[in-house]
């Protein structure tokens, strides 16, 4: 057991030096809370959108993240609904420049217009890969942001095809 115990100590105190300091200034605030905002085109409705990410954790390793859409449906005359995402995060700055590269995954609640969707509510999951590009990490630390993955929800629309359900891509601004 104390083997164990010294060895697990070992692999968590291996981590604390990571990069967290992307421009060597001393200064970085690129762990700080953030609030962004985002364009999606999920499967074939196009989105706006909004994150807050709390302050990352664990040496700099995890954060968690809220988003919210608005969507527009784009085969029902661009009717617009809603959904929230709820997610952990994990990721890491590169070595060699001021870009963190990560993956997230969690809940994704849907908020249909009763139009195409009688349900008023339907749940879900998300997954992507992100990259995030830095502007200043000392100053008014801020970055755009490319995110590639996918949505896994059951929902079909009132003609009975599915939506929301697939390839999703998302890119933005965020401010620390």
């Amino acid at each position: 057991m104390k083997t164990f115990l010294i060895f697990l100590s070992a692999l968590v105190l291996a981590g604390a030096p990571a990069v967290t300091e992307p421009n060597g200034s001393g200064l970085n605030k690129t762990s700080a809370l953030s609030a962004g905002f985002s364009l999606h085109e999920w499967e074939d409705d196009f989105g706006l959108g909004g994150t807050v990410t709390s302050p990352w954790f664990l040496w700099d390793h995890g954060a968690l993240r809220m988003s919210g859409a608005v969507l527009f449906k784009e085969n029902f005359d661009w009717q617009p609904y809603y959904s929230l995402r709820a997610g952990l995060v994990g990721g890491s700055f590169m070595k060699t420049a001021a870009i963190r590269l990560y993956g997230e995954g969690g809940f994704l609640f849907v908020f249909p217009h009763a139009e195409f969707d009688a349900e008023p509510f339907r749940l879900g999951g998300y997954g992507h890969f992100g990259f995030e590009f830095f502007l200043d990490t000392a100053k008014w630390p801020s970055s755009y942001y490319i995110e590639l993955g996918s949505n896994g929800i059951f929902a079909k629309d009132s003609n009975g095809s599915p939506y929301l359900n697939g390839f999703a891509i998302s890119c933005g601004m965020r401010l620390y």
